[in-house]
């Protein structure tokens, strides 16, 4: 078997595998958005549902570049509590007051007046949406491949077929016979002599 044979049984073996690789990282790729509309919905019950607080921005903590989180505190139920909101639209300073909405079933889940939840919600399905893009372009780009070698290999099979039936035809053609050329040598006398005998 040769090399090239091998690696045309290695894609037809691996296809279903580049077809369900490309499934789940399109559904990767679908989690973010689901989870961003989720928090949006949560996000408007929240503000209708949610105990009105006061928070003060306690510190502001730079991690790295467009990484920054608030850590904010606020008194709820008679108790003190902090929590910290991600800083991606909104970055105030130490010292700031921000308006939220509690959870009461939750004190530790709120959302700010500037329309942030607490934690660090939907970066983890950020990450598995970025995966699942690498994942479901890497896929296709094999799929894609896949299916211009089987073009390609289609098309090279057709002209060796055509070029194949092309010799066929030509040997099985009868070829024309070849006429003798009369010779232009000129008659020796001995030619001549010997031909004069046989006629008479």
């Amino acid at each position: 078997m040769t090399t090239v044979q091998i690696l045309r049984s290695c894609w037809r073996a691996r296809y279903p595998v580049y077809v369900l690789g490309l499934a789940v990282g399109m559904v990767m790729i679908w989690l973010p958005f689901k989870t961003f509309q989720d928090n949006d919905a949560w996000e408007s019950r929240l503000r209708v549902d949610g105990v009105p607080a006061q928070a003060v921005v306690d510190e502001l903590v730079h991690k790295r570049r467009n990484s920054n989180t608030m850590h904010l505190r606020y008194e709820f139920a008679g108790a003190q509590r902090q929590a910290e909101v991600g800083c991606w639209e909104v970055c105030l300073p130490a010292g700031s007051a921000v308006r939220i909405w509690i959870n009461p079933d939750d004190p530790d889940d709120f959302v700010t007046d500037f329309g942030v939840l607490s934690g660090n919600r939907g970066r983890l399905q950020g990450v598995i949406g970025m995966a699942g893009l690498i994942l479901a372009g890497t896929m296709l780009t094999a799929v894609v491949g896949r299916f211009l070698g089987r073009r390609r290999d289609r098309r090279q099979r057709d002209w060796q077929r055509q070029q194949r039936e092309q010799r066929r035809r030509q040997f099985a053609s009868p070829r024309p016979g070849r006429k003798r050329k009369p010779s232009r040598r000129r008659p020796t006398q001995g030619n001549l002599a010997t031909r004069d005998k046989g006629e008479a």
